[in-house]
């Protein structure tokens, strides 16, 4: 009869560096997301959008196209074009969008360098802004609610701490969890269509025109992962039960915006109009009220990193982003105990 040796293992890899502790908290809860059904089905739906803004990239470059071949026949310099085209291509495919006609302005010059730079930034912003910030939403309030919230409920916290590891280095390994899935479902999908955008343009040039829309994706990245996992991070540590932070992370997003659309209903009312009319949006009352929705408050900082809109036109939101993340992380470090 074999004798089987039951005794430890010799640690392979030996102590983890202190500059990678968080790596492994972080690879803990991905591994516990995967596991979700629904967390891969949203995963698999956050590409989807792709196909349709592919589609959208594909029409702006054949518009452009036309109007260079169009110029050529002209004998007109090719970086000066008729954008009629282009304007007809973009407004049959994304007029419905709110917004669309911050994009109108561009099409009165004949810059094609400029057209093709506002076009694609703001083809990006409402792919950031409109199906992946829904998806977003979902996907934060599948993974992130029982990151903290299982810890405390099992007192796993305890057993993190018994290592020498900070408060600082807990939290920055649970907020790499969503923060991850939010990069593959955003960031990365975003670049891509950066990419096939460029491969279907007619020239290498295009490169030059709009080297900074990679930079403006990244730096929106941020500004999407660090405010969203802080206020879900920050609801999973006030409760043991994950369906708790589960329903007040729906919550925070579903009054914070209804009760601004109340505002806008209220607000058209009074003035006749219909709902969501330019003079009913651009009203002070609307615009002051708008950053008590989590939703309208990354839209403006995400309008402001595009270049579609001004300090000054968005500093609510922006305001409105570092007070919650502030104080989510605030709260959030003082409900991690830490036998320091």
């Amino acid at each position: 009869m074999p004798i089987n040796d039951v005794g430890y293992r010799k640690l392979k890899n030996g102590d983890t560096s202190s500059l990678f502790r968080w790596f492994a908290i972080c690879d803990i809860g991905v591994q516990l997301a995967l596991k979700s059904k629904w967390v891969k089905r949203i995963m698999l739906s956050a590409w989807l959008p792709v196909t349709y803004w592919a589609v959208g990239f594909f029409l702006v470059e054949k518009a452009i196209v036309a109007d260079q071949i169009s110029a050529m026949s002209q004998g007109v310099d090719l970086n000066q074009v008729t954008s009629l085209a282009l304007q007809e291509s973009i407004t049959n495919r994304f007029s419905f969008f709110p917004g669309f006609d911050d994009l109108q302005e561009v099409f009165n010059t004949d810059d094609l360098a400029e057209i093709r730079n506002t076009v694609w930034r703001w083809m990006l912003m409402t792919f950031f802004r409109y199906p992946q910030a829904i998806i977003i939403l979902f996907l934060i309030g599948f993974i992130a609610p029982s990151l903290i919230s299982q810890d405390i409920r099992s007192r796993a916290f305890l057993l993190y701490f018994s290592r020498p590891i900070s408060r600082l280095e807990y939290i920055f390994g649970k907020i790499c969890v969503p923060s991850i899935f939010i990069i593959l479902a955003t960031t990365l999908p975003a670049l891509i269509l950066y990419i096939i955008a460029l491969l279907m343009s007619p020239d290498i040039s295009t490169l030059p025109q709009t080297w900074d829309i990679p930079l403006r994706i990244i730096i929106a990245t941020f500004g999407l992962v660090i405010p969203t996992s802080a206020v879900a991070l920050m609801l999973s540590s006030l409760t043991q039960e994950s369906r708790f932070a589960n329903f007040s992370w729906f919550a925070v997003w579903g009054l914070g915006h209804g009760a601004w659309l109340t505002i806008v209903l209220a607000t058209s009312l009074q003035m006749g109009l219909p709902l969501f009319h330019p003079d009913v949006m651009q009203s002070e009352i609307v615009s002051n009220w708008s950053a008590i929705s989590l939703y309208n408050s990354l839209g403006s900082l995400q309008s402001y990193i595009f270049g579609f809109e001004t300090f000054a036109e968005s500093w609510r939101g922006i305001i409105s982003l570092f007070g919650i993340t502030a104080f989510s992380m605030t709260l959030l470090y003082r409900r991690i105990s830490s036998p320091m």
